[in-house]
């Protein structure tokens, strides 16, 4: 593995390969993407984009909030012949995923090195928890997005290049999602270690909190549909599905997956499995420990701060983000990228140890590499598209919706709009 300063052209080219081989994941993880749309990728994304223009839609929230990065993404589509509509949005968004994975590689050799990077660049799209929902459409891109912004935030960017590239980064986090305020731990520990360097505030960091404040005037102005919050804040049903989430279905290969409904009750069969995953934690709580005092110990004061940090942003983020607004499977990505970052951190040095994380998480994803039943089956954009013209062919001013996935989600089209 290349050891050439960042930015050097070998290290550029390694994270162009990386950058292709997350993108190519996508594709094998959500082969059905390209066929059809999915739910607000085509019925809000795209839609808008093709009936108001490119940049109106800049100013429209959905769900309480605005999504800068599908927002651009989701103008692709009207670029091209609409029969390519539903791919082009996918290649487009599986471009933003490779350009995430190819950031961490370039992340400074304080965050790791080699195989290290690596593993924690493909990691977002390989988690096993990063299934349908999160997978293979451009709604749900700020869950990977903040992986990457997560290293940036915690790196050192050496040149100008890095700088700008990173800042992008956290100010299009910051402005697609509000949940980027989940990582305000990470940036707290970077602005406290430069300060304590003398530095100023990195530009990574004035990027991040841009982007958010940008986000939450235009959600105190701008929103004309408040996202709802959810009722159920039962704390030991949000705790175990951490456990399950995050944990277990993480890194234990051929762990069953339950759904919320199943974790509303408890039975012997969820005791059980909680306190197995109870046990990965206090393994994985000892190793914490004994590691950062021996950084520390070492005058490691920045890796040490970061060891606790990311953790710690991991619960956090999960614990406010199911409180809020619930412990759908989506918001346990994040959380799960920590939680390997905070392995492939443990066993550094270790070579035998890193090499069981890594076949220990690999066959975790193996095993649940299934697709959903959701992605799967249902319409295709094509042939929608071929039923909205025959409607066509009987009243040309017919306005037509094109089923897309999930069931119940469609694309209204003019006849105009079929060309």
């Amino acid at each position: 593995m290349s050891t050439d300063s960042v930015g050097s052209p070998r290290t550029s080219r390694g994270a162009v390969l990386i950058g292709l081989l997350a993108g190519l994941v996508v594709w094998a993880r959500a082969p059905f993407g390209p066929r059809n749309f999915w739910a607000e990728d085509g019925a809000r994304f795209f839609a808008h984009a093709l009936e108001d223009g490119w940049f109106a839609p800049l100013g429209e929230s959905v769900a309480g909030y605005f999504h800068l990065l599908p927002r651009l993404l989701g103008t692709l589509g009207t670029l091209v012949p609409i029969e390519w509509a539903p791919a082009i949005v996918f290649v487009g968004g599986a471009s933003v995923v490779g350009w995430f994975a190819g950031t961490i590689w370039l992340a400074d050799r304080s965050i790791g090195s080699g195989w290290f990077l690596a593993g924690l660049a493909v990691s977002p799209v390989l988690l096993a928890i990063t299934g349908f929902e999160s997978i293979g459409n451009i709604a749900n891109l700020h869950f990977l997005m903040l992986c990457a912004t997560a290293v940036v935030l915690v790196g050192v960017q050496d040149g100008t290049a890095r700088q700008v590239n990173d800042a992008l980064l956290a100010a299009m986090a910051g402005l697609t999602s509000p949940i980027a305020l989940g990582l305000a731990p990470l940036a707290v520990a970077r602005w406290w270690s430069d300060r304590r360097e003398g530095g100023r505030p990195a530009p990574v960091i004035c990027g991040w909190a841009v982007g958010l404040v940008v986000q939450f005037v235009m959600m105190a102005t701008l929103v004309d549909d408040a996202r709802q919050m959810d009722p159920d804040r039962s704390v030991t049903k949000i705790g175990f599905l951490f456990l399950e989430r995050v944990v277990a279905y993480n890194v234990l290969p051929f762990w069953p997956r339950i759904s919320g409904a199943d974790a509303s009750s408890v039975t012997g069969e969820l005791v059980v499995r909680a306190l197995v995953s109870l046990m990965v934690v206090a393994v994985v709580g000892l190793g914490l420990l004994a590691t950062w005092s021996r950084w520390h110990r070492a005058g490691l004061d920045r890796r040490a701060l970061v060891l606790l940090a990311v953790p710690v942003t991991g619960v956090g983020f999960f614990l406010a983000a199911s409180w809020m607004v619930g412990s759908e499977p989506r918001y346990a990505v994040f959380p799960a990228f920590c939680l390997v970052w905070t392995l492939l951190m443990l066993t550094e040095g270790r070579r035998v140890g890193r090499l069981v994380v890594l076949v220990v998480v690999m066959a975790a994803v193996l095993t649940h590499w299934v697709p959903s039943d959701l992605r799967r089956t249902g319409p295709t954009w094509s042939d929608g598209l071929e039923r909205a013209r025959e409607a066509c062919h009987l009243d040309v001013n017919a306005r037509t919706a094109v089923p897309i996935l999930p069931e119940g989600w469609s694309v209204t089209l003019g006849c105009d709009d079929l060309g």
